[in-house]
This record gives structure tokens, C-alpha cells and sequence, in this order.
């Protein structure tokens, strides 16, 4: 216990009793890094580091749909394909009961979150959505939102640190969704950018965001690989309908590969 004095606090903060997380010591949790807190867990459990990676799970997962508006449309490359993988992934929430943020940026100057999305939005108790300003997602409209996502996801388990989970998807992909994972990650969540919804108006940029976000500690993957990750076996009982759900026609030009 000497040679690793962080191991011995981790496991006796694990044996300590359930109890509510005031906003000041989920922030202080929050604050080590996703790598680190998996180092922790993996040498508690006889293992290397390197051998483990953050899998999803439904319950601590939140969907981030970020500024997928009407005025983006005519210049990010592939928006149809942000707006189709929105899309299934907020239908996808409701069947795995898994909450969602959408945020709009400067919505009266840039519009809306796009039509095809508005059904789907509509009378969800379990779906916020906040205008900004801010490129970030986590925004102090937001902040209510992010906090009771955290404190639910780090009350489910009593075992091991459980940290929150984003599945990040919109635009820009070097600007908003960008930031928002960088600020994510500081707050102490796993994130995971869904490749073949995230754009930006050029490639290059979109290419160079998916490249830093996955240094930073972003786990980089797909909507599909996703949902069946999350269900994890064929005899779940929302098998067959996540099956129908990806293989809905996807747009006929989809965006570059990683």
C-alpha cells in the first residue's frame, strides 16, 4: 500500500457507505482525468492499464445532439448525415432509456434545430434543449442538466468509480463539438465522438478535431458500433429493434473514414 498510496485512498473511498455527492465533491471527482481514474481500477483489479478501455453503458450514457440547425445545411460537408445519425441516436434514447442535451447555437440568428429532429424532441421529458452562446455544450443553461447526469452516473456503482458517459454527434466538428469534449473530459466523463455524425464546413478541420479528440482521450466510433455496444447481447429485449433502427438507408454520400 506504500508504493501506491492513490490505490489505497480509491479503494477506501469505494467502502465508504452510499451517500449523496454534494456539487463541490462531484467537481472534485470530476477533476481526474478519465485515463487516470481507468489506470486506478485496472491495477485495483491485477491488470494493465493498457488492457482496458471504456465500454458503454446505458445508464450512465447522455447523448449530446450539438447545434444541428437550419442555417448549418447548405455548408457542412455531409450534413445529412449529422442530421441521420441525430436522429437515430435520439430514437435510440428513448428505446434504452437514455437521456439527451441538444443545444442551439445563437438560435434566433442561425435557426432552430432542423425540422427533420423537431419530432422527436417534442414532449420529452427525458430531452433539454438550451439555446447558447457559448461553443461549448456545457453552458450555465446546461449546468443543472450536466450535474444531476453526474451525480446519478457516480451513484450507480459502489464498487469502482463509475463516470459519466457522453456520445457526442453534431457540428462543428473543430469548434463546438470540439470544446464540448475537451470540457467534458475535465469534468471527469468518457467520451465518445460518433464519427459519422460529427462535420465541420471543411474536411480538414473535421479531420483534424476527430485526431485531437481522440489524443485527449476521446474514444473515437460509430453510431452503430454504439448501440449494439450499449445492448451487448442478441437476446436483449431491444435487439430487434436497434437492428431495424441501423439499418435504416443511410445518406448516399457518407462522410470520410477516420
Amino acid at each position: 500500500w506504500l508504493r501506491f498510496p492513490g490505490l489505497a485512498m480509491a479503494l477506501a473511498r469505494c467502502a465508504q457507505p452510499r451517500a449523496a455527492f454534494s456539487s463541490a465533491t462531484i467537481q472534485k471527482r470530476a477533476r481526474v482525468s478519465s485515463p487516470a481514474r481507468r489506470t486506478t481500477v485496472a491495477m485495483a483489479a491485477g491488470s494493465s492499464p493498457e488492457n482496458t478501455a471504456p465500454r458503454l453503458d446505458p445508464a450512465r450514457a447522455t447523448l449530446f445532439v450539438c447545434d444541428v440547425q437550419e442555417k448549418f445545411a447548405p455548408v457542412i460537408h455531409g450534413f445529412d448525415n449529422c442530421v441521420y445519425v441525430a436522429s437515430a441516436m435520439l430514437r435510440a434514447s428513448e428505446l434504452l432509456e437514455f437521456q439527451a442535451l441538444v443545444t442551439e447555437q445563437v438560435p434566433d440568428k442561425l435557426g432552430k434545430t432542423v425540422d427533420a429532429l423537431q419530432p422527436l424532441l417534442a414532449e420529452r421529458k427525458d430531452v433539454l434543449v438550451v439555446g447558447k452562446t457559448k461553443f461549448s455544450m456545457c453552458t450555465e443553461g446546461a449546468a443543472a442538466f450536466l450535474y444531476t447526469r453526474e451525480k446519478a452516473a457516480f451513484l450507480e456503482s459502489r464498487e469502482t468509480p463509475a463516470p459519466p458517459q457522453a456520445l457526442l454527434v453534431g457540428l462543428e466538428a473543430h469548434v463546438c463539438v470540439a470544446q464540448t469534449a475537451f470540457d467534458l473530459l475535465d469534468r471527469g466523463w468518457e467520451v465518445f465522438v460518433l464519427v459519422d455524425g460529427v462535420s465541420s464546413i471543411r474536411v480538414g478541420d473535421r479531420a483534424a478535431a476527430l485526431r485531437r479528440m481522440e489524443q485527449s482521450g476521446c474514444a473515437l466510433t460509430t453510431s452503430e458500433a454504439a448501440l449494439f455496444e450499449m445492448i451487448g447481447d442478441a437476446t436483449h429485449l431491444k435487439f430487434r429493434d436497434v437492428s431495424k433502427l441501423v439499418r435504416e438507408p443511410r445518406p448516399e454520400t457518407p462522410l470520410p473514414s477516420v
